[in-house]
């Protein structure tokens, strides 16, 4: 598919590659939908579904559903935080919440999310603390567009229907989409795309960076809200502009890669 395709000159990738497959794949089962069920047994359901995706793609998830580590790390106050999906490795460690409401996501989902992120984090042994921490927030339905811009606040990078991820947005142009694209576009997606996906670690610093003073060009103070909110018109146009490139040159790209899915797994 798209994102095996190499990179071009000047663009360097945001994600492992395997952690980029998920997040592909993800999309494509969001996007495509139809999963049974009501309530709790739909939620039991998606997990089960993405967990059969990493499996077949060779992912293993250091923790699902029911687990109270995130890359086997105990949170600093002791709370025994409940996570849904994570990995680890020596490159990056991955914190996934699942979420298949009938009802876009209270901001409540959110905040509880990130905090939980950052009581591992804290409680993390030394090496873990230096290793990025990238989070995901896969739901099968859309979300608010105040919690979008809290997500891209805090590098939380959002799959949900009908919107091109900002990770697969930046990594179709960095792998051919940018053919489509002007200079203005370009730079806009290099800034923003990266920005709204970093590690939970590179937030910190920028926070702290903030506060001592001693960087005035960060997104952050009364500001940051019109950056958040020009990351959301970033993905609405220029998302839209990419999709077109991949349709044209990767035409059913979704409904095929949802269908290797569905065959992988047994359907959903």
């Amino acid at each position: 598919m798209w994102w095996n395709k190499p990179l071009l000159k000047g663009f360097t990738g945001m994600l492992p590659e395997n952690i980029l497959d998920v997040v592909a794949r993800s999309f494509s089962v969001v996007e495509v939908g139809g999963l049974s069920g009501y309530g709790p047994e739909r939620g039991r359901r998606f997990e089960g579904l993405f967990y059969g995706l990493c499996e077949r793609r060779g992912i293993h998830l250091s923790e699902k559903a029911g687990s109270v580590s995130l890359a086997e790390q105990r949170t600093a106050s002791g709370l025994r935080h409940e996570v849904d999906g994570a990995t680890k490795a020596v490159d990056c460690v991955t914190h996934w919440e699942l979420k298949h409401l009938t009802t876009k996501l209270e901001k409540n989902e959110l905040l509880i999310f990130n905090g939980k992120s950052l009581d591992f984090l804290q409680g993390s042994n030394s090496f873990y603390a230096k290793t990025p921490l990238y989070r995901f927030l896969l739901s099968g339905f859309n979300i608010r567009d105040e919690c979008r811009y809290f997500a891209g606040l805090w590098g939380i990078s959002v799959i949900e229907p009908s919107r091109l991820p900002m990770p697969l947005l930046y990594e179709a142009v960095a792998r051919g989409g940018a053919v489509c694209l002007s200079e203005a576009d370009l730079l806009a997606v290099r800034d923003l795309a990266i920005w709204s996906c970093r590690p939970l670690q590179q937030v910190l610093k920028e926070l702290v960076m903030w506060s001592d003073g001693t960087d005035a060009t960060l997104h952050c103070g009364p500001t940051a809200i019109r950056t958040a909110k020009a990351t959301l018109d970033l993905q609405e146009q220029i998302g839209a502009d990419v999709l077109d490139y991949l349709g044209e040159y990767f035409p059913e790209w979704i409904d095929e890669t949802a269908e290797d899915i569905w065959r992988e797994v047994g359907g959903w």
